[in-house]
């Protein structure tokens, strides 16, 4: 429970834990209400990011704001302000006052959005690992068709003990994949935020095992669906979703899935130590890697290698230092050995993430360039060359 709500008394020197029941993560800032009787703050619930109030003396939680994305909130005067996006537009500024409706104090974005068809989204359940429904965003492109068949792409978050949630993204944004003409699905699988403690601890010292299979469930979940093509079934993902798909080309039959895409993503946990954030390996993976080797590797997307055999396209910045680019190096030149289809994208001036728009308009070229080529390479497979079996764990530059 890494950040509950407490209490510090300047008379007796001592912490009182105020939120014991409260399962979620409280994030900063906290707030004081006017009246000094309550605390305000978010937290997330079920991928979503709301403002809440905690009265002091009853200790009893509500929510003020719903997201959306709460991403900043003020009060003064009983006016509450805050800043919120959601997956369907921008962060937009609101007033809330006590028994009116929200107003709209910005109108920056309208201009530009008015333009636009940004397609529906709507949430879905899965049955997942253990038995749990798991929650799964689906985001449909402008003018879907039910009665046509349609590319389905997985878009797997990081962390992993962060969600995909209702939130507009500027890096990897669900409408604009959705615009390319895909069903864009984004799990959140075991691990995941907002969905209790016990779910967000559930994978640690196992990842990959639940993960998976609450991906595959979602898979199994999509491909039901009549407008779903089976020949053109992609999973990307980026840091720990990288991690994923480098996972599951290790662990799932080429043919389930036409082809990966990996953003900076986990492959070695031994070579991790490189990374700016190396003290949480044994935390996270349950072991060093001096003191039980078969237990970092078993975690391990490179110790799978001899079953990757799916297209990829590797992505990484010189600059990242939570995941160096010698991850994304090593997985490429493994893929190449090996003789998978695959290709480089190396950015010199980029770190974890990509920042610089003409940096982030090539990403997206070579990203939808590279999902394109290799739905129509899946088109044109055989029939009856796609399986959904789940193996167990035990292309040019």
């Amino acid at each position: 429970m890494p950040a509950q709500l407490a209490l510090w008394t300047r008379a007796g020197g001592q912490w009182e834990v105020l939120d014991d029941n409260l399962d979620r993560e409280v994030q900063v800032p906290l707030h004081w209400h006017d009246d000094g009787a309550a605390l305000l703050f978010t937290a997330e619930e079920r991928a979503r990011r709301h403002l809440w109030r905690l009265d002091l003396a009853t200790r009893r939680t509500e929510v003020v704001v719903r997201g959306g994305w709460v991403h900043a909130f003020d009060a003064a005067g009983g006016t509450l302000v805050t800043l919120a996006d959601a997956m369907l537009h921008p962060a937009r500024l609101h007033a809330h006052r006590a028994g009116t409706p929200a107003r709209r104090l910005e109108r920056f974005n309208d201009a530009l959005l008015d333009g636009l068809d940004l397609g529906r989204c709507e949430e879905a359940f899965v049955r997942g690992a253990e038995g749990d429904d798991v929650q799964m965003w689906l985001v449909y492109p402008p003018g879907f068709d039910p009665g046509r068949r349609w590319p389905v792409m997985h878009v797997i978050h990081g962390g992993p003990h962060t969600a995909a949630g209702d939130t507009w993204h500027y890096r990897w944004n669900s409408p604009v994949f959705a615009a390319q003409g895909y069903v864009v699905a984004a799990v959140n699988y075991h691990g995941s935020t907002s969905f209790g403690w016990n779910f967000v601890d559930s994978i640690t010292h196992r990842f990959g095992e639940l993960e998976l299979r609450d991906i595959e469930a979602a898979t199994d979940w999509l491909l039901a669906r009549p407008w779903a093509d089976p020949a053109r079934v992609f999973a990307t993902g980026g840091s720990y979703g990288g991690f994923m798909v480098a996972w599951m080309n290790g662990h799932v039959p080429p043919g389930r899935y036409a082809a990966y895409v990996c953003h900076a993503g986990c492959f070695d946990w031994t070579a991790m130590f490189a990374d700016d954030a190396f003290t949480w390996h044994a935390k996270e993976i349950g072991a060093w890697y001096w003191d039980d080797m078969a237990k970092v590797h078993g975690q391990s997307p490179h110790a799978f290698a001899a079953g990757m055999r799916t297209p990829t396209l590797v992505i990484h910045g010189a600059l990242d230092y939570r995941v160096p680019d010698a991850q994304g190096l090593a997985y490429y030149n493994t893929l190449k050995a090996r003789g998978v289809d695959a290709r480089l994208l190396w950015f010199p001036d980029e770190n974890h993430w990509v920042l610089k728009p003409r940096n982030s308009k090539l990403w997206y070229g070579e990203f939808f360039a590279w999902l394109e080529r290799h739905g129509r390479a899946a088109a044109k497979a055989p029939a009856g060359a796609y399986t959904a079996e789940v193996v167990p764990a035990s292309s040019s530059h």
